[in-house]
């Protein structure tokens, strides 16, 4: 059997398939709700643009400066029972 038209990645389930069966859901989706809309959705909620990229960036810097504060002297030993004494 051939190979999936989209995916190029998976087998087809038939000999005159074109898709394989997830290829075939998203290919149902679009003919139900509009590949269109499909596209926008994936690209609204899938695809960062440059505001969502630099707010990102400036978390994880953030993040990583808070990771350099803490030292070792900011290591406390934990606290366990003392030594009990044998009678």
């Amino acid at each position: 059997m051939g190979y999936c038209k989209l995916c190029e990645k998976e087998s087809v389930e038939t000999w005159f398939g074109s898709f394989c069966p997830t290829c075939r859901k998203l290919k149902n989706l679009g003919n139900v709700y509009g590949f269109d809309r499909i596209y926008n959705i994936l690209e609204k909620c899938c695809i960062r643009n440059e505001a969502q990229l630099e707010k990102k960036i400036e978390s994880q810097k953030k993040d990583n400066s808070k990771k350099k504060e803490q030292t070792d002297e900011s290591y406390e030993k934990p606290k366990t029972r003392s030594k009990i004494e044998k009678i």
